[in-house]
């Protein structure tokens, strides 16, 4: 992305400002420098500078009094705001809960009917006057300028799309496989924790069945117990990976999510099917927000990108040795929903995403976290504590341009990431 300021007394006068800004360039560290100009111009790498149309364009945009148009049309930008109750609909269609009716649980030839807000910083002239919001946090993220530009819209900001430029070259971004660092975790409930069903056979060895996960060569955080760090590292050991691990030992008094709202947790679950009507259980589930904030924020092996893989993710989904994890793009977390979407509708839909395997860039990792603590502690006050991926497609049907989602099943999640 080039950004140029462009001066009103003189439109032939454009001056360069900045040039290739990283991933998650944060604009407020330009705010200063763009207030002294009238316009933005803003150029991806792909378009071809025409400083004559620039010119014709600002002029067009004084004389009609608009605040932006869009160089590039090769996205499909929507103005339309779809405002609905997630929460009713989310909650009607959660399988986890008791006295269900056939009708909510459905599921079958569901068109997809998710055409969410859409616009996002892209090439485009910009009047400066009414682009600048108090909060000025735009990033190079769709997710996070999504929510800037409905901010905006709001406002009364007003923007047309142009067919001005039409020559593109081809743009790919290559990421290092190694730039990652895997999380995962471990904590003793001290629960049994019972089968999904009464035919369901759920019993198995956590430490076997964690052997996929910790066999990933790659970088890896480990939050545990402490009965189990000498089995953790003796894989890690076996697999040559041991220079590749931090093992960090937790607790349930202390490491423990919302751990000091059990009571009101305890309350909400009464209402949920087994396992999911044992607070304990939703809450270290739930913790593993906790772990991958430490985990970023620790940084304990410099990476940029990082995934968390379900300790004993191997008990449910596939994950064949030496596979690693890739990293598919700078600007959302990779997902799988766990639907199946064939001839224009959905064969079935879940409605939730398989949170056990996902990965993004550290920072939009965060925002992901962000949100879903501040959407985790609204259910708790309606009244709900839900599975965490019924509460990820929550996050996801609101915050749409903040994941890059796949179709799959739980067994194919982590070759399909």
């Amino acid at each position: 992305m080039i950004i140029y300021g462009v001066n009103s007394i003189n439109l032939s006068k454009i001056d360069l400002i900045l040039n290739n800004p990283p991933p998650y360039f944060d604009f407020n560290n330009i705010k200063n420098i763009i207030q002294q100009y009238d316009f933005l111009v803003l150029l991806d790498d792909k378009i071809i500078f025409d400083q004559q149309k620039i010119i014709e364009l600002i002029e067009f945009i004084t004389k009609y009094d608009y605040d932006q148009i869009l160089l590039d049309n090769s996205q499909v930008n929507s103005l339309e705001i779809m405002e609905y109750d997630y929460y009713k609909r989310i909650i009607k269609s959660n399988r986890i809960f008791k006295n269900l009716t056939i009708e909510d649980l459905k599921q079958k030839n569901q068109p997809n009917n998710y055409k969410p807000f859409q616009l996002t910083l892209q090439s485009s002239i910009i009047r400066t006057k009414n682009f600048i919001l108090p909060n000025f946090f735009l990033k190079r993220n769709p997710h996070i300028e999504n929510l800037y530009w409905r901010e905006l819209v709001k406002n009364g900001f007003k923007i047309l799309n142009n067919n001005c430029i039409e020559n593109y070259k081809e743009r790919s971004d290559s990421i290092v496989k190694n730039n990652i660092t895997i999380v995962t975790g471990y904590l003793n409930i001290k629960i049994k924790r019972p089968a999904k069903s009464n035919t369901a056979n759920q019993t198995y060895d956590y430490i076997e069945k964690s052997r996929g996960t910790l066999e990933i060569p790659q970088y890896m955080v480990i939050y545990c117990s402490e009965d189990i760090i000498d089995d953790i590292t003796k894989i890690r050991e076996d697999a040559k990976l041991l220079d590749k691990t931090k093992i960090i030992p937790i607790t349930l008094e202390n490491n423990l999510y919302m751990f000091d709202r059990l009571d009101k947790i305890r309350e909400n679950v009464a209402k949920n099917n087994p396992p999911y009507d044992i607070p304990e259980y939703i809450l270290a589930v739930n913790s593993r927000y906790c772990y991958l904030q430490n985990a970023i924020e620790k940084n304990y092996f410099q990476t940029d990108y990082f995934a968390w893989i379900d300790f004993s993710a191997s008990h449910i989904v596939n994950i064949p040795p030496n596979q690693t994890v890739e990293i598919k793009s700078h600007d959302k977390v990779r997902i799988g929903w766990i639907a199946r979407y064939s001839n224009n509708q959905f064969v079935y839909n879940h409605y939730c995403l398989g949170g056990g395997i996902f990965s993004g860039h550290k920072e939009i990792m965060m925002e992901l976290i962000k949100l879903h603590h501040s959407e985790f502690i609204k259910l708790t006050e309606m009244g709900y504590n839900i599975n965490d991926d019924k509460l990820l497609f929550i996050i996801m049907d609101k915050n749409p341009y903040l994941f890059d989602t796949y179709y799959s099943d739980y067994k194919n999640l982590f070759i399909r990431l």
